[in-house]
């Protein structure tokens, strides 16, 4: 499995919302972004106990232009974690998340945007870790939608 998935992106080319619409996404940006993966939720969506009392709380992910990203987090309890990685634009609204140090698992998807808003579908992990288990993993913790609240610095 992969500790955490978070994931975003540097702008793109935008790209159409699916379900057969001509209407067209808003690019993605690179920036600061913030979401909240509750401990209940994370319990209620299926994640082991162990999981979701370490990688639960308020996260901040951080994209930055050069394709590297940082997802920090902070459980309510008070304990924080971190995990740096690299993103890349595939085809029209889809990104690449790779981890490249305290997480594993690595995994691509879609987005939408609105406004300050990001959403995200059609989630899927990445070989080597490509089980049902990391399927559900993945689609869990990229299932909440993130918020823009700053510039990358």
């Amino acid at each position: 499995m992969r500790l955490l998935m978070l994931g975003l992106v540097i702008a793109l080319a935008a790209a159409g919302c699916g379900g057969g619409s001509d209407e067209q996404t808003a690019p993605l940006r690179t920036g600061v972004y913030e979401y909240e993966l509750s401990e209940q939720y994370l319990l209620d969506s299926g994640i082991s106990e162990h999981q979701a009392a370490t990688e639960s709380g308020a996260h901040t992910t951080t994209l930055s232009e050069d394709g590297t990203f940082v997802d920090s987090w902070r459980t309510a309890e008070g304990r924080t974690g971190s995990c740096r990685g690299t993103y890349e634009g595939g085809e029209g609204s889809r990104v690449t998340f790779k981890w490249t140090s305290g997480c594993f698992g690595d995994w691509e998807m879609s987005y939408a945007v609105e406004g300050d808003q990001v959403t995200w579908s059609d989630q899927q992990p990445l070989p080597p870790y490509e089980s049902d288990e990391d399927q559900k993993v993945t689609e869990v913790f990229n299932s909440v939608p993130w918020t823009r609240v700053g510039n990358a610095s």
